[in-house]
């Protein structure tokens, strides 16, 4: 789990023989109730609809392409406790997925998803996955991120597990899993486990986090995360029941995935995995994008 507080922009000009065109102006949409770790979506059905997120339980929405945002706080039985994830499905209805801090249980102890249909205004108390009840309490579900398949309305999440959060325990370790939807968010197929070498629970290099999944042109299901191999890569062809019967790396992280930069409290290499969909001679292809 990271909390940054982090600061970008852009230049682009366009020079034409006789033009030269402005940029879109940039808008500041809130600095309430320190705002950091920002997720964003654009309904593609109505790209004038946006919902945004932002830690610890920041929610804005837009109704005109982002030139004016309302905002709010959300809430839930279940806790908020940041991660946010922002996505909208085929129907136009947006997600909010976020870690718990639910006061009848632990601390992370689930993935929450909070559903809004009426353009990110209000928000249901949600539904979860991943709870794993243990002796000791419950592990410690983190990092998750979200890919709906626009074919099928099903909702994918992959995200980490880890035994202990933060224990430098050699029995202790992390693992990614899965689970998914097909009504909506309501409910959730049971947790799988889908990596073959585990990491530790420090929440650092030799941890395994940063699963992104992307769904492919004929449903495939893609996920890369980062860990103690490296960059690692698994699929499904059948829509999340079975996946490779071995971790496929695709390159070593000499550095690691956790590192610092001077005036940001803490940055990551973890990877974003997305699949081409296009009807273009590049369809199907698989690209992931990290920074070493």
């Amino acid at each position: 789990m990271f909390c940054k507080n982090v600061v970008s922009y852009a230049l682009c000009i366009i020079v034409m023989p006789i033009f030269i065109y402005a940029q879109h102006t940039n808008v500041l949409i809130s600095k309430d109730n320190n705002p950091n770790e920002t997720t964003i979506i654009i309904d593609p059905n109505d790209t004038n609809r946006m919902v945004g997120g932002a830690n610890l339980n920041n929610y804005y929405y837009s109704a005109d392409a982002g030139k004016s945002w309302q905002q709010g706080q959300l809430s839930s039985t279940y806790g908020v406790w940041g991660d946010p994830a922002v996505t909208v499905d085929t129907s136009g209805a947006f997600y909010y997925f976020h870690l718990s801090n639910p006061s009848n249980g632990n601390w992370i102890d689930r993935i929450v998803a909070q559903k809004s249909v009426d353009g990110g205004k209000t928000w249901n108390n949600g539904s979860y996955f991943g709870l794993t009840p243990t002796a000791k309490g419950a592990k410690a579900q983190d990092k998750h991120w979200i890919i709906i398949d626009r074919k099928t309305n099903t909702i994918y999440a992959t995200w980490t597990q880890f035994d202990y959060y933060g224990s430098t325990n050699p029995q202790d370790s992390s693992i990614i899993r899965f689970s998914k939807s097909t009504d909506g968010g309501s409910t959730w197929s049971p947790a799988l486990r889908i990596n073959q070498i585990s990491g530790d629970c420090v929440d650092s290099d030799n941890t395994v986090e940063g699963a992104v999944p992307a769904v492919g042109p004929d449903g495939q299901i893609y996920v890369c995360w980062a860990g103690p191999l490296g960059l690692v890569f698994d699929r499904s062809l059948d829509g999340g029941a079975t996946w490779l019967g071995q971790d496929k790396m695709i390159t070593p992280l000499p550095g690691g995935w956790d590192y610092s930069i001077p005036g940001i409290d803490r940055a990551n290499g973890m990877p974003i995995t997305v699949c081409d969909l296009s009807n273009g001679p590049n369809r199907g292809t698989i690209y992931v994008n990290w920074s070493d």
